[in-house]
């Protein structure tokens, strides 16, 4: 059993922050998560260009620099499969080989409208999405990769019942886990009854109010996906500082930020053990 398979099949909801690279993976990790997060929009951000235009070499290369530095579970958001099927079955692969534990399917057109971050998002038609669900599983070459169904429905259509009984169609297509957009606690009974067992993930983050992790938990979600608010964190505090320094002058750091920093490098970027191997071989 892979390990996103294994958390996944815990009891409670397992927080998987958002990551964009191998820093913000290094820094999820020593805060004590157990599973990570690489959203397509945050990975887009990263490379200075939006979500709609990343690609799957792009993707698959985030992948692995991500796994150069952590061995923690890591769901990868793989759009739309970059193209037809045939684009899906060699990106699965990739992204597969890579390193990724599991990665999520969209059921959004390819390639995504530029127009999906202002609210104008459209799903394919159910088969449509089940015909790319069935060439990911096959894709696979490792039968416990998790492929994830994360579906649009309940933004665009409204409906509870439109989105669960996509669910459902996903599910008998092969896929191993569900991710609705936009479902919240409140509603997600309604996808549970429809998809059985399968693990039903989260994600959100993006506006406040967000649930707690009991709340979701107590809700039936296996996993909490958080894409958004890393990457909101980093954008904010870039920009407030560069914007003090270019305004003023002056960088206007409290002086325990730069202690916190300079004590997280060791540890972050591996130099701990590069200077144990030092010292352990100086007397030699």
């Amino acid at each position: 059993m892979n390990r996103l398979k294994r958390v996944l099949n815990e009891a409670g909801a397992i927080s998987a922050p958002g990551i964009h690279d191998a820093l913000t993976a290094r820094i999820a990790e020593q805060a004590g998560h157990r599973a990570l997060y690489l959203g397509g929009n945050a990975m887009a951000l990263g490379l200075g260009k939006g979500q709609p235009f990343v690609t799957l070499t792009e993707t698959a290369e985030l992948v692995r620099r991500v796994r150069a530095v952590s061995d923690l579970p890591l769901l990868v958001d793989a759009g739309a499969g970059f193209g037809e099927l045939p684009h899906l079955d060699i990106a699965v692969r990739e992204i597969e080989q890579a390193g990724a534990d599991g990665l999520h399917i969209d059921d959004q057109p390819y390639p995504k409208p530029a127009g999906y971050h202002r609210g104008r998002g459209r799903v394919v038609e159910a088969g449509a999405m089940a015909a790319r669900l069935r060439t990911a599983a096959a894709a696979r070459r490792d039968p416990d990769t998790v492929i994830v169904a994360r579906t649009d429905a309940l933004r665009v259509t409204g409906s509870i019942a439109e989105t669960a009984e996509r669910c459902r169609t996903y599910v008998a297509a092969g896929a191993d886990a569900v991710m609705v957009l936009d479902l919240g606690p409140q509603d997600a009974a309604a996808v549970r009854a429809a998809i059985g067992d399968v693990p039903l993930l989260w994600i959100g983050g993006v506006h406040p109010p967000v649930p707690t992790r009991q709340e979701l938990a107590e809700a039936g979600f296996a996993m909490a996906c958080y894409p958004f608010n890393g990457i909101a964190a980093l954008t904010v505090a870039l920009t407030d500082l560069w914007s003090e320094l270019a305004q003023t002058g002056w960088t206007g750091q409290e002086a325990d930020v730069l202690a916190r920093g300079r004590a997280a490098i060791a540890p972050l970027s591996g130099l701990e053990r590069a200077w144990e191997i030092e010292d352990s071989n100086a007397q030699i």
